[in-house]
């Protein structure tokens, strides 16, 4: 998952030429499948007019430069009508007004992730007063010029964090030949939820085993494998990263 401001300046090498053809001047979003279906190209040579290079022609991206296979991976925008189309729609997401289906404003949208094999986006980070979280794409409903529409408000995930944690904390512990298998079947369920809510939060600290072995850095961002993981540590882990996320 690449974030995308890591992209900007970034040198587009050539393969085949071993050389750079030009750095990443920006992301071009297609709002129909929610994905970076191009980059623009900034090139030494001004005169070369505006450039673009489709993300299917991407090699690899890394820390320190965007890799192509050849030269002509990169195009004159005047070759591919579907990026001034795209440019026309002025979707930009960074800065964006996140508003709920009911209207209820949310926050703004500082930057976003998407994954560098495919281009799909994956998750939004929204700012909201002095807290950024991270949003994930399926609970988006439509990218515009100027506002981003979700189907649930961050306060609404935060409350629902909140009180699948209280229903976890309740629920009867596991005693073995003395618990009925609805409750077995509840403790699944909330935990099912958890991991559904809790899946593309960003960790605030590091998380430890009960050996005391580093399982999880400060920064990381949970997978539904990640929290799987943690459930082997017990539902008191799960309590503590959902109070932090929700700090």
């Amino acid at each position: 998952m690449k974030k995308s401001n890591e992209l900007l300046d970034l040198p587009i090498i050539s393969i085949s030429g071993v050389k750079k053809i030009g750095k990443i001047k920006g992301l071009i979003i297609n709002p129909d499948n929610f994905s970076v279906d191009f980059l623009t190209v900034e090139q030494e040579d001004w005169q070369v007019g505006v450039k673009a290079v489709p993300f299917k022609k991407i090699v690899g991206i890394g820390e320190t430069a965007v890799m192509v296979e050849h030269d002509n991976s990169v195009i004159d925008l005047d070759e591919i009508p579907i990026v001034n189309q795209l440019l026309n729609k002025k979707i930009h997401i960074i800065g964006s007004q996140v508003l709920t289906r009911k209207g209820f404003l949310s926050g703004e949208v500082s930057d976003y992730y998407f994954n560098e094999g495919t281009g799909q986006l994956e998750n939004l980070l929204i700012l909201s007063g002095n807290k950024e979280t991270y949003f994930p794409i399926e609970n988006v409903i439509s990218l515009g010029k100027e506002h981003v529409i979700i189907n649930d408000s961050l306060q609404e995930i935060n409350n629902q964090i909140s009180e699948q944690m209280m229903n976890l904390q309740q629920a009867t512990p596991i005693q073995t030949g003395a618990v009925s298998q609805n409750n077995t079947d509840r403790k699944a369920a909330l935990k099912a939820k958890l991991i559904e809510l809790l899946k593309g939060n960003s960790i605030k600290k590091d998380i430890f085993s009960k050996s005391g072995e580093l399982l999880f850095e400060k920064g990381t961002i949970l997978s539904g494998e990640d929290i799987k993981v943690l459930h082997d540590e017990g539902a008191k882990v799960l309590i503590e990263i959902s109070l932090d996320l929700n700090e």
